[in-house]
């Protein structure tokens, strides 16, 4: 009652909700009320997915955090049980990721990385990439986040009308994706038709 009371309240000033889960019965009790945003969703099954499609809900796997601390968090002090439990979400991830795109479901990106795990931010295109394509990993980060945010009329594409949020960058990301997770590939970035770098004119 909770749930659905917040999600009334959201979508009374045009807004939508977003729930952190991972089990299919908790994106069914999310969908029951009234959430649209599903956060990681490492478990989703072919049921939930289903009802995802079905409310329109948007999907947002969330991967290069488990690969992040499956691979450093033995380092960093994190106890072997925890990080069992992250190479099963891990492992889940893209397994989930697999479903979603079967049921047709908008898949957006989100890294869920935080603190020192900033700069790695990029890596959650390559795993993306793994089942989505090079270009339908882009289009996650692009027009599908846009469409989340209700900012799909200004932003996600290049279309006249819309602000200038542009990257320039040294070769082809939809035969390479690697190419955007090193910024010193990134040659022009413009935000709203305002250069913000530019090693084009200025390299």
């Amino acid at each position: 009652e909770e749930m659905a009371a917040a999600c009334y309240e959201a979508t009374s000033v045009g807004r939508i909700t977003l729930a952190h889960v991972y089990t299919p019965q908790s994106i069914l009790n999310a969908l029951r009320a009234g959430v649209r945003s599903i956060e990681h969703g490492n478990f989703l099954d072919e049921e939930s997915a289903a009802a995802m499609r079905h409310a329109g809900a948007f999907f947002v796997p969330t991967l290069t955090t488990y690969t992040l601390i499956s691979a450093h968090g033995a380092a960093q002090g994190i106890p072997r049980k925890m990080i069992d439990k992250i190479d099963k979400a891990k492992a889940g991830g893209l397994e989930s990721l697999k479903l979603a795109q079967a049921a047709g479901l908008e898949i957006c990106s989100g890294s869920d990385v935080l603190g020192a795990m900033q700069p790695f931010k990029a890596m959650e295109l390559g795993l993306k990439a793994q089942v989505l394509g090079a270009h339908g990993a882009i289009l996650s980060a692009t027009r599908s986040n846009a469409r989340l945010f209700g900012l799909a009329d200004e932003i996600g594409s290049v279309e006249e009308g819309k602000r200038a949020d542009l990257i320039l960058v040294d070769g082809q990301p939809t035969d390479d994706i690697s190419v955007l997770q090193d910024a010193r590939n990134v040659h022009l970035v413009m935000r709203d038709g305002t250069i913000f770098k530019d090693l084009v004119t200025h390299g």
